[in-house]
């Protein structure tokens, strides 16, 4: 009987090992294939994590499905394309890639700059590189296969004045910057009497951050000259929120930044931001939007010069 048991043990065992092996047969069906590469409902769940991870709002009304498979095809080709041009993404690349994004946000340490891509993004470390390593792929294709067209100076100028708003302004202000080290009610405390010495007047002001603030601005008094948002944004994000929200010549309440510092901000003026400073920039912007529109085309053209065949049942073109 012990036998005929340990038999029948076995037996179960093998029978669950079984149904084990097909359901994931099963769950990792293959729903497309491109130039003889599979695509599987692993990669697709992968994709769908990712988009729902993802800050950015959707664009696609054709459904997440679609629009996950869409971007894994077009991933695939743009892979076919790169081992026809012999286009390699090296570590080296990546990691540079990084450091200059690092150096224009103004981020030193690499482990506060995974802080910043978890929080802007929603995105973890690693999954961050690979999106760079194909975005850089992606890039590399494009300058090979696909010819953008440059803004011209009256397209950048009529961009200019339909988004004059959203170009927006730049700020002239003062701040306090206390960081927390040890006693957070000493520094809070610190904070309050700052602000009460300089919430009166910008003289005032100018003088508590001389006297309390741990910025590199303390020595000439706490003043910040003619900073975008965007700039600002690079010290803390939240710094940039007070400032836009603080009327001129007013100081405002005590906050705490996004890397836990106590802030206060004095805005002494604003004004527009002049074409000639964000010539650059308004340029690169079209030139993004142009090679969307170029990769989008090319992108179509591949599809037909591909082989792509899907088999995902609730698809949408």
């Amino acid at each position: 009987m012990r036998f005929a048991g340990l038999v029948f043990i076995s037996l179960i065992f093998f029978v669950l090992t079984v149904s084990s092996a097909f359901a994931a047969v099963v769950l990792n069906d293959v729903i497309a294939v491109v130039a003889n590469a599979p695509v599987t409902t692993i990669d697709l769940s992968q994709e769908l994590d990712r988009l729902k991870r993802r800050k950015a709002p959707a664009k696609d009304k054709r459904g997440a499905k679609s629009q996950a498979l869409d971007n894994l095809i077009g991933r695939a080709i743009i892979d076919v394309i790169a081992r026809e041009e012999s286009v390699t993404i090296s570590p080296e690349r990546i990691n540079n890639a990084i450091k200059k994004e690092m150096d224009m946000r103004g981020i030193l340490r690499e482990e506060d700059f995974k802080k910043v891509i978890k929080r802007d993004t929603g995105m973890e470390f690693d999954d961050y590189k690979d999106e760079l390593s194909r975005q850089l792929k992606t890039q590399q294709v494009m300058q090979l296969r696909v010819s953008v067209p440059n803004p011209t100076p009256s397209q950048v100028e009529e961009w200019y004045r339909q988004n004059k708003s959203r170009v927006g302004k730049k700020y002239t202000f003062r701040m306090i910057y206390i960081p927390v080290a040890g006693n957070e009610l000493k520094v809070s405390n610190t904070m309050k009497a700052a602000r009460a010495m300089g919430a009166s007047s910008s003289a005032g002001f100018a003088n508590a951050a001389t006297k309390y603030s741990a910025h590199a601005s303390r020595g000439r008094g706490g003043l910040m000259v003619d900073m975008r948002l965007d700039q600002v944004a690079q010290i803390d994000p939240i710094l940039a929120g007070a400032i836009n929200g603080t009327p001129m010549g007013t100081t405002s309440q005590i906050f705490v930044g996004s890397n836990g510092g106590y802030y206060c901000v004095r805005v002494e003026s604003a004004r527009a931001i002049g074409l000639d400073e964000v010539y650059d920039n308004v340029r690169a912007i079209i030139y993004s939007q142009n090679e969307q529109i170029e990769y989008g085309r090319w992108l179509k053209e591949q599809r037909k010069k591909v082989s792509v065949t899907i088999y995902l049942k609730d698809y949408q073109e």
